[in-house]
C-alpha cells in the first residue's frame, strides 16, 4: 500500500483539470498550467476575445501554446507501471517487441510528419529539424488511410458481387436453353415413338388382311384384283428421324457455347489469379551477360542468333560458349510476372491450318480410294529396306531440329557461364526449351511436354518464398509445366537461343 502511495501522487501530477484523464500530447499556456492539447483548442474566448485559463483565470494566446515533451514520457512511464502490475511473465518482452521505438531517442513514436513522410517521438517534433513541418498524432495520420481502406474493401466486394450476379445470371440463361432443348428432344423422341407404333400397327393390320387373302380360292381371290390393288397400294414404311435437324443443330450450337465457355473461365481464372496475386513487371536483357552469338536490340528487350561469334572483349559475368544471355534485374522476394514472345519464321496461324486441312483432304482421298484394306499395303523387303533408310534420315532430321531451340525461364544470378553448361535445376537454371520438334522442360532427364497449342507467347511466374516457377500458354492461360525447388539466391530472367531465324521478345 505504502508503494501505491507516490504513483497515485504522480498520476495526480499528470492528470488534466479538464478531461480529468491522463494529460494527452501535453502544452503548456502562458500561466504555466498544462492541459492536453485537444483540450486546449475546446476552451471558448471570453467576454475579452482572448480565452482564459480554466484553473487561474488569466487570458493566454493560443500561438504561444508550447508542448511538454518531458510530461508526455513521465505518463508514458507511468501508464507503464500500472500495465507491469497486471502483466504475466513474458509480456513485457512481447510487448517491446511490437511496439517500435524511436531508433535515435528509444522513446515510442506519437506522431507522423506530414512533410518527411515520416514517425517522430515527441523529441523528434521538438526538433529543430521537424518543428517547422506538419505533424499530427499518428492514430490521426492513419484514420484517412483507415477510410481508404474501407472503401477499397467495399469497391471490391460490390465489384465481386457484380461478377457473381453476372455469372449467376448466364448460368440460368444456358440452364434454361438447355432445359428447353431437353424438352424439345423428349417432345421429338414421344412423336417418333408414337408414329412408329402407330406404323406397325397398321403394317400388322395389313398383313392379316393379305393373309386372309391368301387363304381365299383362287377363283374368289381372282374376282377383286383391281380393287385389291387400290385398298394396298405400294407404299414404303414411314422412318423417321428420332431427333430433328434443327434441333440437332441447336444441340451442336450448345455444345460449342460450351466449350467456348469453358474456354473463356479457364483464361479468365488465369488472368485474374495473375493479376491479383503476381506482380507484372518489365523486364531487360543485361548486355555484359549477353553470348557473342547473340544479338540484342537497343532497347535490351530482343534478342537473335547469330551464328559467328561477334563480341571482341570478354566480360567475366559474359556466358562464352552457350548463346545465353541474363535479365538486368533479378528477384529475391514476392511473386512476379513477365511474358517471351517467341516469333519464328513460318509459325504463321494460316499455314498450320493450311496443313492441317491438307492433310485431312489426304486422308479422306485415301479412305475413299480404298487404302488401307489390308492388301495394298503389303510391303517387299526392298520397301521395307528403303522404309529403313527412310525412318533414320527422319530420326536424323529430328535430331537437327532439336539442336535448333530456344530457352526461357529464370537462373540464379551465380549460375555458370564458362564453357559447355547443362543449364538444368541442379545448375541454378529453370527454363522451358521449345523447337520445332516440341517441348520440353529441362530437367534431367528432359520431360518432353504436350500443350494444346503451341505458345507463342510464354508466360513465366516466379513465386519466390512459394519456391515456384510456372509457365504457361499466355494467350490461352494454359498451364505448361511448374517447377519447384528452394530459392536463396537472387534469381533472373533467361533466354537461350540457338535457332536461326527465331527472335525472343520480353513482354511487356
Amino acid at each position: 500500500m505504502a508503494a501505491l502511495a507516490p504513483l497515485r501522487s504522480l498520476e495526480e501530477e499528470v492528470t488534466c483539470s479538464i478531461c480529468l484523464d491522463y494529460l494527452r500530447d501535453p502544452v503548456t499556456i502562458d500561466c504555466g498550467h498544462v492541459f492536453c492539447r485537444s483540450c486546449t483548442t475546446d476552451i471558448r474566448p471570453a467576454s475579452g476575445g482572448r480565452p482564459v485559463c480554466p484553473l487561474c483565470k488569466k487570458p493566454f494566446k493560443k500561438e504561444n501554446i508550447r508542448p511538454v515533451w518531458q510530461l508526455a514520457s513521465l505518463v508514458e512511464n507511468i501508464e507503464r507501471l500500472k500495465v507491469d502490475k497486471g502483466r504475466q511473465p513474458g509480456d513485457a518482452a512481447r510487448e517491446q517487441q511490437d511496439t517500435r521505438l524511436c531508433e535515435r531517442h528509444q522513446e515510442k513514436l506519437h506522431y507522423y510528419c506530414e512533410d518527411d513522410g515520416k514517425l517522430l517521438c515527441v523529441m523528434c517534433r521538438e526538433s529543430r529539424e521537424h518543428r517547422p513541418h506538419s505533424a499530427v498524432l499518428v492514430e490521426k495520420a492513419a484514420q484517412p488511410h483507415r477510410k481508404k481502406l474501407q472503401d477499397q474493401r467495399q469497391c471490391i466486394v460490390a465489384e465481386f458481387e457484380q461478377g457473381h450476379q453476372f455469372l449467376r445470371e448466364r448460368e440460368q440463361r444456358l440452364l434454361d436453353q438447355l432445359a428447353k432443348l431437353e424438352q424439345e428432344l423428349t417432345e421429338g423422341r414421344e412423336k417418333y415413338k408414337t408414329r412408329g407404333v402407330g406404323e406397325l400397327a397398321r403394317l400388322a393390320l395389313v398383313i392379316s388382311e393379305l393373309e386372309g387373302k391368301a387363304q381365299q380360292p383362287a377363283a374368289e381371290l381372282m374376282q377383286d384384283t383391281r380393287d385389291f390393288l387400290n385398298r394396298y397400294p405400294r407404299k414404303k414404311f414411314w422412318i423417321g428421324k428420332p431427333i430433328a435437324r434443327v434441333v440437332k443443330k441447336r444441340t451442336g450450337e450448345f455444345s460449342d457455347r460450351l466449350l467456348s465457355l469453358q474456354r473463356s473461365l479457364r483464361e479468365f481464372q488465369g488472368k485474374l489469379l495473375r493479376d491479383l496475386e503476381y506482380k507484372t513487371v518489365s523486364v531487360t536483357l543485361d548486355p555484359q551477360s549477353a553470348s557473342g552469338y547473340l544479338q540484342l536490340s537497343e532497347d535490351w528487350k530482343c534478342v537473335t542468333y547469330s551464328g559467328l561469334y561477334q563480341s571482341a572483349y570478354l566480360h567475366p559475368q559474359q556466358f562464352d560458349c552457350e548463346p545465353g544471355v541474363l535479365g538486368s534485374k533479378g528477384f529475391t522476394w514476392g511473386k512476379v510476372y513477365w511474358e517471351v514472345e517467341v516469333e519464328r519464321e513460318g509459325w504463321s496461324e494460316d499455314e498450320e491450318e493450311g496443313d492441317e486441312e491438307e492433310e485431312g483432304e489426304e486422308e479422306e482421298e485415301e479412305e475413299e480410294a480404298g487404302y488401307g484394306d489390308g492388301y495394298d499395303d503389303w510391303e517387299t523387303d526392298e520397301d521395307e529396306e528403303s522404309l529403313g533408310d527412310e525412318e533414320e534420315e527422319e530420326e536424323e532430321e529430328e535430331e537437327e531440329e532439336v539442336l535448333e531451340s530456344c530457352m526461357v525461364g529464370v537462373a540464379r544470378d551465380s549460375v555458370k557461364r564458362k564453357g559447355d553448361l547443362s543449364l538444368r535445376p541442379e545448375d541454378g537454371v529453370w527454363a522451358l526449351r521449345l523447337s520445332s520438334a516440341g517441348i520440353w522442360a529441362n530437367t534431367s532427364p528432359e520431360a518432353e511436354l504436350f500443350p494444346a497449342l503451341r505458345p507463342r507467347r510464354v508466360g513465366i511466374a516466379l513465386d519466390y518464398e512459394g519456391g515456384t516457377v510456372t509457365f504457361t500458354n499466355a494467350e490461352s492461360q494454359e498451364l505448361i509445366y511448374t517447377f519447384t525447388a528452394t530459392f536463396t539466391r537472387r534469381l533472373l530472367p533467361f533466354l537461350w537461343l540457338k535457332w536461326p531465324g527465331t527472335r525472343l521478345l520480353l513482354r511487356p
